[in-house]
């Protein structure tokens, strides 16, 4: 499924910015279910900001005020386990080697791995 199919899905738009107006990879603002995108992104960066900030659709401005490292960590979650999804829709599960997948998708924190694991198992189980 297509990052714009996806996005269908949840009714949410995607819109892209120039790098000199906003210094961020993308934003989701849910009054107008739009997600903005930084246009000078690589296309696989694009995917993943696109999924991260719809991760975030679920989350009230009082959720982010409270916890935003839980909100964030959510959002990265729902990232990771769409990029795992696609991924082993494409491969076989035994071929599936989690540091390439982290290495490719520049996920690089240890909480990044523990759930790039936790998801792996999550869709295989």
């Amino acid at each position: 499924m297509s990052i714009e199919e996806i996005c269908d899905l949840h009714g949410v738009r995607i819109a892209y910015f120039d790098k000199e107006l906003w210094h961020r990879h993308g934003i989701y603002v849910d009054e107008i279910k739009i997600v903005f995108v930084n246009k000078a992104l690589s296309s696989d960066a694009q995917k993943r900001v696109i999924l991260h900030e719809l991760g975030h659709l679920n989350h009230t401005e009082a959720n982010y005020a409270n916890n935003p490292i839980k909100c964030e960590n959510e959002a990265n979650r729902a990232m990771i386990h769409e990029l795992l999804r696609e991924e082993l829709n494409q491969i076989d599960k035994e071929d599936f080697n989690y540091l390439n997948f982290m290495e490719r998708h520049k996920l690089k924190s240890v909480t990044d791995e523990l759930m790039v694991i936790d998801e792996f198992y999550r869709l295989v189980g």
